[in-house]
């Protein structure tokens, strides 16, 4: 009777252990897969919509300086300064690689920059020198925002592939599973069915 109870209960146990441990298992994988779910969304897309939303700012104030629409630009220099810097903003506020961290930094400065000459150019009499400046300035912020434009791109490619790999590690083990579970069937099984013989005594 102990003997037969002694054998239920090693049959259970080794069942719970493999559920116990295929649920931590898959937990970690789906959380790998959450993880970059989010990922893509919350510091890609984003982050994209941000560096998106620079560039037509910066454009903008381009395509009024190549029309020589001074008053008009003067007249936004403010409301537009205020927006970008907000831009600027909630981009750094979204998950940075180290890579990021460090163009984003070369971009608020070149913003920074900007402004300067921006404010430099309304003030100047003679507006050719400084308007040459002041397209140079759009130029290089319109590098630097293309530089953060293909990080996205690269690690939203990357958050992909870790996705991938999960998924991929899921379905391997879930036809693990089921092979161990046949097979802890079946020793279950052998465990409590086997009932040595004693040997007779002469």
């Amino acid at each position: 009777m102990l003997g037969s109870k002694i054998k239920w209960s090693t049959g259970l146990i080794l069942v719970i252990l493999l559920i116990v441990a295929t649920n931590f298992i898959d937990r970690n994988n789906f959380q790998r897969i959450q993880d970059s779910v989010y990922s893509i969304y919350e510091d890609r897309l984003i982050a994209k919509n941000f560096i998106f939303d620079i560039q037509i700012k910066i454009h903008e104030k381009e395509m009024l300086l190549a029309q020589q629409k001074d008053s008009i630009l003067a007249s936004e220099r403010t409301a537009s300064q205020k927006t970008i810097l907000g831009l600027v903003e909630g981009l750094s506020n979204t998950g940075l690689t180290k890579e990021e961290k460090r163009v984003l930094s070369n971009l608020s400065e070149e913003v920074n920059s900007l402004f300067t000459i921006e404010t430099t150019y309304h003030n100047a009499l003679n507006k050719n020198s400084v308007s040459k400046r002041f397209k140079e300035q759009i130029k290089n912020i319109s590098n630097t925002l293309s530089q953060l434009s293909d990080i996205q791109i690269s690690e939203g490619k990357r958050q992909m592939q870790v996705g991938k790999k999960a998924m991929e590690s899921i379905e391997l083990l879930t036809q693990l599973e089921v092979w161990i579970m046949i097979f802890l069937g079946v020793l279950v099984q052998f465990i409590i069915l086997y009932n040595p013989k004693k040997k007779v005594e002469d």
